[in-house]
Order: structure tokens, then C-alpha cells, then sequence
């Protein structure tokens, strides 16, 4: 455990309850992908089984079990108790397009060929895009609001964090991983517009981030 490890495990839950937040005060999920969100559960549910096979520690044990229950509960307030406000229309990214690819590289790149391996591994590259669907929705849409770009930004600086972390143990501990670092610069790399926006736009006091309207 280090710095930047640390303060990423914070900036994700931080995000998540941003998020879970904003819609049960809210009584709302307008502008929040529900796709998004059921890709982050299925993140958490095929990375974290391995609670049930190893014990790291009580600290990665609690944080494991936050984030799948935040998540479901999340999902749960967005496709059930809140359901009238979910905006499906706009929320129409192609899921298998990303599904579909991503369990096929998990199979073919992976450094075991076992099923927990496998899914863990499945778990790091879908992570990596599970973001796309809200990023979607907010292009489609022009605008989002600033709680939602809150949630954004704080799940963004989480993987960035992470890479800084990564950077740390390759020096510290000359530990390297290699998917779990090719698949956070990607997922960073997709964030990096959305930062722009969101320091030139939402942090000089902007209610909502406004977007060019695709064409």
C-alpha cells in the first residue's frame, strides 16, 4: 500500500457515493447512464471473487464488499425505485460492443488460463470501458450536471492515481502489471477531454457542462 494507491481506493469511493448520492436526494437518475453502471457491478462482481477463495486484508476485504454493494444499490435505484426517471432514450450506447470483444481478449490475454484468473482479467479491460455508455449519454445529450461531472472527475483522478501507483511499485518493488496498466491508460486517456471540460467549464461555477451537440 502506498500514497497513491491509497488516495485512489478514496477518490473511487468517494465517486461511487457521489453518485449513489445524487440520485436517492434527488429522487432522480436523469443524465446517469444506467449502462455505465451495470458494467462497474459486473466489474466488481467477477474481479471480487476471489474473496472467497483468499484473504488479503481487512482493509481490501471491506473495500471489496462497499464497492458491490454500493454499485448494486445504485443500479437497483436506477432501474427500479427511480425507474420513471431513467432517461433510456438517451442512454442507447451498444453494450455487446463492448462485452463482446472484451471477453474475447480476456481469453486470449490473461496470465493464467483459469476461471478466477479469467474473470479478474475480464474485470481490468471491461473496467477500462465501462466509462463510455455515460460519456455517451452526456455527448448525446450536451450536457450534464455538476454532480454527475463530479462523480466523473473523481473517477477519473481515481485512475490516474492508479497509474501513479503503478509507476511507484515498478520503482519501489520492481513490480509490473502489465493489463492492469495498458488497460488504465486507456480508461485515463478517455477521461482526459472530459477533464479539460471540466476544469474550463465547471469549476468557474457553471451549473451544468455543456457539450457540443454530436452531429
Amino acid at each position: 500500500m502506498n500514497i497513491f494507491r491509497l488516495s485512489g481506493d478514496v477518490c473511487h469511493l468517494v465517486a461511487i457515493i457521489i453518485l449513489f448520492l445524487k440520485i436517492w436526494r434527488s429522487k432522480s437518475c436523469a443524465g446517469i447512464s444506467g449502462k455505465s453502471q451495470v458494467l462497474f457491478a459486473l466489474v466488481f462482481t467477477t474481479r471480487y471473487l476471489d474473496m472467497f477463495t483468499s484473504f488479503i486484508s481487512i482493509y481490501n476485504t471491506v473495500m471489496k464488499v462497499v464497492y458491490l454493494v454500493l454499485a448494486y444499490a445504485t443500479v437497483s435505484l436506477i432501474y427500479f425505485r427511480f425507474r420513471n426517471s431513467y432517461d433510456s432514450e438517451s442512454d442507447s450506447f451498444r453494450v455487446e460492443f463492448l462485452l463482446v470483444p472484451v471477453a474475447g481478449l480476456s481469453f486470449l490475454e490473461n496470465y493464467a488460463f483459469m476461471p478466477l484468473e479469467i474473470l479478474w482479467t475480464f474485470s481490468i479491460y471491461l473496467e477500462s470501458v465501462a466509462i463510455l455508455p455515460q460519456l455517451f449519454m452526456i455527448t448525446k445529450t450536451g450536457e450534464a450536471e455538476s454532480i454527475t461531472t463530479h462523480y466523473l472527475f473523481f473517477l477519473g483522478l481515481y485512475r490516474a492515481l492508479y497509474l501513479a501507483n503503478w509507476v511507484w511499485r515498478y520503482h519501489v518493488e520492481g513490480f509490473f502489471d502489465q493489463i492492469a496498466v495498458v488497460s488504465g491508460v486507456v480508461q485515463t486517456i478517455f477521461y482526459c477531454d472530459f477533464f479539460y471540460l471540466y476544469f474550463t467549464r465547471v469549476l468557474r461555477g457553471r451549473g451544468k457542462m455543456t457539450l457540443p451537440m454530436p452531429v
